[in-house]
């Protein structure tokens, strides 16, 4: 059996899938109208645990009137993305990197500010955990952060600390 949670919110699939089946959608139209169904009791049983199954009846087998408005509201258009944020998955981590020079050091300095504050400095092990928070690859992150002149780094490489401007 189903989900009761994922009836609830409406599965475009689920739905189209039960439709899809002439007996199961002749059924819904029966009960959307109040009818008594025609089908044998096998079938509109089956038809029933269809219907129920993507969500278009509810518990007690009643059309649910609200599914349709659900199912189209899940599927709405999010607002795109803008600035440094096109650039992070929904947890905050770093998606991709921007191939436009100015795009990516933006990117970077707002990860720099992140992790750390002026006048912080950090060893190359505590460094390299922090950036594990934004990226799966945390050393070609510090790298990038080195390069681009938003981190400073001890010749041996055991600080890091911020650049001046680089928050």
């Amino acid at each position: 059996m189903k989900d009761p949670m994922q009836a609830t919110t409406g599965d475009w699939r689920q739905v189209f899938g039960a439709l899809a089946n002439e007996e199961t959608r002749r059924y819904y139209a029966q009960q959307v109208l109040g009818l008594d169904s025609d089908l044998r009791p096998e079938r509109a049983a089956k038809a029933r645990a269809n219907l129920a199954n993507a969500g278009l009846l509810d518990g007690d087998g009643a059309v649910d009137n609200r599914l349709f408005a659900r199912v189209l509201a899940s599927g709405a258009r999010k607002a795109p993305k803008e600035g440094t944020d096109r650039f992070l998955d929904a947890a905050g981590r770093i998606d991709r990197y921007p191939k436009n020079l100015e795009e990516r050091l933006g990117l970077l300095r707002v990860v720099a500010g992140k992790v750390m504050v002026h006048g912080q400095q950090l060893t190359e092990v505590e460094l390299t955990a922090r950036l594990a928070e934004f990226t799966d690859n945390p050393v070609l992150l510090r790298r990038y952060l080195v390069d681009h002149g938003m981190l400073l780094r001890q010749p041996d490489g055991s600080v890091y600390r911020l650049a001046d401007g680089s928050d």
